[in-house]
This record gives structure tokens, sequence and C-alpha cells, in this order.
């Protein structure tokens, strides 16, 4: 698992967020509630399955649960065996692209922030993922369009409305890393019951 340093805490990080969030070793934007509070699957045909993550190094599952929130669970190898990580994701749609919100359990018990990231599909059925921007999530911070703190990693504390609202219209401000994409490859897809 990868560390990393949010307001003044040391957080670990399982496997989604390392394929997803931190691979690229860039700052991380966070809030401590989910984009939706009622989540529907979109994508889920897309989503469900086994994905390599990791550089190919390790799986990843992915299911749906009846309420609409995605779960996921994969293995780490940690103190000589094998541990299982599990995170919850939901799914918001957005004007141009839909997002992710993710959070983690770590140590039997769920993390109190979530992680969040653009997303879209390639034709060939990969998961493009685009991780948030802190520099630009701080301006808007300035610009009083959202609230929130942090400089390398940043914890917006704004409305769950005003914060899409934001993603949806960010005017001139690019909240998310589109020259460097990050992509998992989806290596099964789940039989159809």
């Amino acid at each position: 698992m990868k560390l990393f340093k949010q307001n003044g805490k040391t957080l670990t990080l399982p496997l989604l967020v390392i394929a997803a969030v931190f691979l690229c070793n860039c700052s991380s934007v966070s809030t401590p509630y989910p984009l939706t509070s009622k989540p529907t699957a979109i994508d889920k045909k897309e989503f469900e399955g086994s994905w390599l993550v990791d550089d190919g190094q390790k799986i990843l599952q992915v299911k749906f649960a009846d309420d609409g929130v995605a779960h996921i669970a994969g293995l780490d190898w940690k103190d000589d065996h094998f541990e299982m990580v599990r995170g919850e994701m939901v799914i918001v749609e957005g004007n141009e692209h839909n997002f992710l919100s993710i959070r983690f359990e770590e140590k039997a018990k769920w993390e109190d922030s979530y992680f969040f990231v653009a997303y879209k599909f390639s034709d060939q059925g990969d998961l493009v993922f685009w991780v948030p921007k802190a520099k630009e999530f701080n301006k808007a911070i300035q610009k009083k369009l959202l609230r929130g703190e942090g400089k390398d990693s940043v914890s917006i504390t704004s409305s769950v409305e005003e914060l899409l609202k934001v993603l949806n219209n960010p005017g001139d401000l690019i909240l998310f890393d589109y020259k460097s994409p990050m992509v998992l490859r989806k290596i099964a897809k789940e039989k159809a019951e």
C-alpha cells in the first residue's frame, strides 16, 4: 500500500486508489461525503467484472449491490500474507464526464474521506480516469466557488450540490488532469445471471 498525507494525517491507500489516483504520485482531492446520496448503477454492465491494476500486477473485482453502490475487492501482499482490501464507490452522471466517488475500508473501519475522479469507457471497454488537480481546486476555493482546505491534498467541505455545480461547469478551471489519463483494463466480464 502507498502512503500519503492529508490534513497532517498519514493514510495508507489500497489498490483502487493506487490504480486510479495515486500511481501518478499526484496530489489528492477528497470530500467527507460521497458525490450522491442516491446512487444508481450507471455503467453497471461496463464496471462489473475483473480489472488489471498496478501495471497488471493485481486484480480488482467490482460488483454492484441492489442499492446502486459498487463494491470493490482485491488482495494486497503485506507482512508475509494476503490482506483483503475493500472499497465502495458511487457513480454520478455529469455533463461531459461521469464521476466516481470512492472510499475504502482500513483495518475494519471505513475511511472518513471519499476520493473522486472523472471517467469514461473507451471503445475497447477500458476504463479511462482523470485525477483531480489540487492546484485547480485551490483556485476554486480562492475564487469562493468552493469551500475547503489544504494545499497539495485538498479536502472540499462545500455541499454536494455546490461541488457538482463546479464539476459540471468549471468555467476557466481545468479541474482534472486530462493530459495524463490512467487506464484500467478489464480482463473478465460478469456472466449474465
